[in-house]
């Protein structure tokens, strides 16, 4: 399992050692083992240039994913998943709106981001949608005491 961190922001703080052991549970419930992924910390000025370049909504969001098992190539190195993108600006804000931690918040958003990467997509149909959201709730439930 490989999981590398970038985190281009220096405004709000991130666990990294918490990081990437919610990333390495994610996978293992997941059954990838071996799977790598790359995630990345910014503000919402940089997700909001990738969330317009890639999905055309010219705003700033709280979670990207860029799932490399999709599409042409997926197969030539099938352990790497792709790359979540996380604005923690975003995690901040949400945190506050939701009346959650911003542990809880990030937790959520990477639980969704490697999900995506895996093939769920809540976008494709509403069976969809409440299959990654159970799903969710379960990882959640799963990790929610790595949260102290």
């Amino acid at each position: 399992m490989q999981i590398s961190i970038q985190n281009k922001q220096k405004k709000y703080r991130m666990n990294r050692k918490k990081v990437l052991q919610w990333i390495r549970h994610i996978l293992l419930l997941q059954k990838y083992e071996d799977g790598e992924v790359g995630l990345v910390f910014v503000n919402n000025r940089q997700i909001q240039i990738y969330n317009r370049d890639y999905r055309h909504k010219d705003r700033p969001t709280d979670v990207l994913a860029f799932p490399m098992l999709e599409g042409i190539g997926g197969e030539l190195h099938p352990q790497f998943l792709g790359d979540v993108m996380v604005s923690l600006e975003m995690v901040a804000k949400e945190a506050r709106l939701f009346g959650r931690s911003q542990a809880q918040q990030l937790l959520i958003l990477l639980i969704h981001g490697v999900l995506h990467l895996i093939g769920y997509d809540h976008e494709r149909s509403p069976r969809e949608a409440r299959r990654m959201s159970r799903r969710e709730k379960y990882i959640f439930k799963k990790l929610s005491h790595t949260l102290l």
